[in-house]
């Protein structure tokens, strides 16, 4: 579900940026579908009682949730916050304070149009 919430904020991104006049109907069907894809992933975080996805070690479900969210912050800011999605903010700073992913994060710097 998370590299599907990546790629709906890519095309999400990519409307504002690349189209004069973006799609109204498009940018509401991606912002829905997000909508409904952080729900899910915020109740799924929220039964779990472990520091990650799937225990106590990091795995590929963290570390995807993890990059999908902070494309989405910074792409969408006004689709997601730590006050909708409390338990999705908390597992991304706790993913983000480790110093691999300090070492390789990039500010997003979009296209522009």
């Amino acid at each position: 579900m998370a590299t599907g919430l990546a790629d709906k904020g890519v095309s999400l991104l990519y409307e504002r940026v690349l189209r004069k006049e973006p799609s109204k109907i498009w940018v509401e069907r991606c912002q829905a579908q997000i909508a409904g894809v952080l729900e899910v992933l915020e109740k799924e975080r929220a039964a779990i009682g472990a520091s990650y996805w799937f225990g106590e070690r990091i795995g590929h479900a963290d570390v995807a949730a993890s990059c999908a969210l902070r494309f989405t912050s910074e792409a969408h800011p006004q689709l997601f916050g730590e006050v909708r999605y409390p338990m999705l903010a908390l597992h991304a700073a706790r993913c983000e304070a480790l110093p691999e992913f300090q070492e390789i994060v990039q500010p997003l710097a979009p296209p522009k149009g």
